[in-house]
């Protein structure tokens, strides 16, 4: 890894760590799937050049754009509310045993023991988090339900996973143009359906925060952090970028412990070190089979 390649890669870790707390900050002014809509409004905008129309793939990419670009925000950014930042950034992780598991069954892939245990211990780790429940964490913070719906989004990101590696026609950026185009979609849709108030919820709010909120989100989280990650792995193997991504979490925990002044004690320290350790376990393993294959059209469960 050259010192340009190691840059870029850090400076992915660090906008996507750093949107977790971009997030929580945003859901406690408006509606998550209102904020939410907005944002992938915005990427969709940005992107629109992109959309390209590959005749025998739209459904496939409609179906995936449904888990990737409008389910798996409601979910998350709906966790992130009730949820720490902290605990949001590991239990989002559950996106890899997911996709793995999911693999199992419908990519006909084959998995060992090793693979097996380290699901286990991500699941456990969990698991343990969310029976921690709301300790230190402040009134308006609900653990089991935010674990809940997090969960709900990294199982819907895995199932697109699944889908959108059948979609071969498609170059990156074209599917993160159809996935933004869908998901703002699909996200009005369920905040006008579920949600209520939305103006109300944005006059009161602090404007220049939320504006800088969605700026960054689209702009950093979206467009920037993917297109590093799709650049490092045009660059690099995908055993060496694809584990790297767990810095994700490690920041987001900092920045959420020393910023918004997370609880992490000693339950959340032995739940985080779980799940970080199952789920290093498994995407090392599973890179180090996807370099033989050297695909290009890896989601992740990335913010």
């Amino acid at each position: 890894m050259s010192a340009r390649e190691l840059g870029v890669l850090l400076a992915m870790c660090l906008i996507w760590g750093f949107h977790f707390i971009v997030i929580k900050v945003a859901v406690a002014e408006l509606q998550p799937m209102f904020y939410a809509a907005i944002r992938m409004t915005l990427v969709a905008a940005i992107m629109a050049p992109f959309l390209r129309w590959r005749e025998g793939e739209m459904r496939l990419i409609f179906a995936a754009g449904i888990c990737l670009g409008a389910l798996n925000y409601a979910f998350m950014f709906s966790g992130v509310k009730y949820a720490t930042a902290s605990v949001a950034a590991i239990a989002i992780e559950l996106h890899v045993p997911f996709a793995t598991i999911l693999s199992v069954m419908f990519l006909k892939d084959r998995i060992g023991i090793r693979r097996i245990i380290g699901i286990t211990f991500a699941f456990f780790g969990v698991v343990i988090i969310a029976l921690g429940k709301n300790e230190g964490a402040g009134p308006d913070v609900n653990i089991p339900l935010g674990v809940a719906l997090i969960a709900g989004g990294a199982f819907v990101e895995a199932v697109g996973a699944v889908l959108v590696k059948k979609a071969t026609k498609f170059k990156p950026h074209e599917l993160l143009a159809w996935f933004a185009l869908i998901g703002a979609g699909g996200l009005w849709l369920l905040t006008f359906s579920l949600d209520s108030g939305h103006g109300a919820a944005f006059a009161a709010s602090d404007k220049p925060l939320i504006v800088g909120a969605i700026l960054y989100s689209a702009i950093g989280g979206s467009i920037i952090g993917h297109t590093a990650y799709y650049w490092l792995l045009q660059r690099l193997p995908v055993s060496v970028v694809t584990p790297s991504v767990l810095l994700t979490t490690l920041i987001a925990v900092f920045f959420g412990v020393v910023l918004l002044g997370d609880p992490f004690g000693p339950r959340m320290i032995a739940g985080a070190l779980m799940v970080l350790a199952g789920v290093g376990f498994v995407l090392l393993r599973n890179s180090r089979k996807q370099d033989i294959k050297a695909p290009m059209h890896e989601p992740g469960a990335l913010p």
